[in-house]
Parts: C-alpha cells; structure tokens; sequence
C-alpha cells in the first residue's frame, strides 16, 4: 500500500496526460484535416495516347526561341566525364 501511494501522483498524471494526449490527437485529426474537393482529378489515370503533335510543337519552339540550344549544354559534359575517369 506504501508503494502506491508513492507512485499514485506519478500514475495519476500519466493517466490524464495519456488521456488528454489522446482526446486532442482524435480532435484535430478531425478537425484539421481537409480534403481538397478536386483531389479525385489529381487521381485519374493518364491517357495512353501520346500526342506527338504537341511534343513536335515544343521542339520546334525550343529550336526558335532559345540562342543557346539545349545540346550544346551536353556536348560541354562530355569531354568532363572522360576526364574524372
């Protein structure tokens, strides 16, 4: 009887910050969490089609509005990869 009075304060304050811990993890999961009403557009699986018209369009962008084109950029890496061999 010794020994629970000694620990009764200690199991006390366990018990009602387990509980107190536990009412405020079942609150704000519901209460904070919220479910963007589009998400099931997020969700849908993407067309197998693949338009090659527009890929083609891109390109063809790529070609006339840029001054450097991307290439150039891989051709600069390759001699740098030889030489750290």
């Amino acid at each position: 009887m010794e020994t629970f009075r000694k620990y009764f304060v200690i199991i006390l304050l366990s018990v009602i910050i387990a509980i107190v811990w536990g009412g405020i993890a079942v609150f704000s999961s519901k209460s904070l969490t919220t479910i963007n009403p589009n998400a099931e557009r997020y969700t849908k699986t993407l067309s197998p089609k693949f338009n090659e018209e527009i890929l083609d369009l891109v390109s063809e962008k790529i070609e006339n509005g840029f001054a450097i084109q991307p290439d150039s950029f891989f051709e600069m890496t390759e001699g740098e990869e030889d030489s750290t061999n």
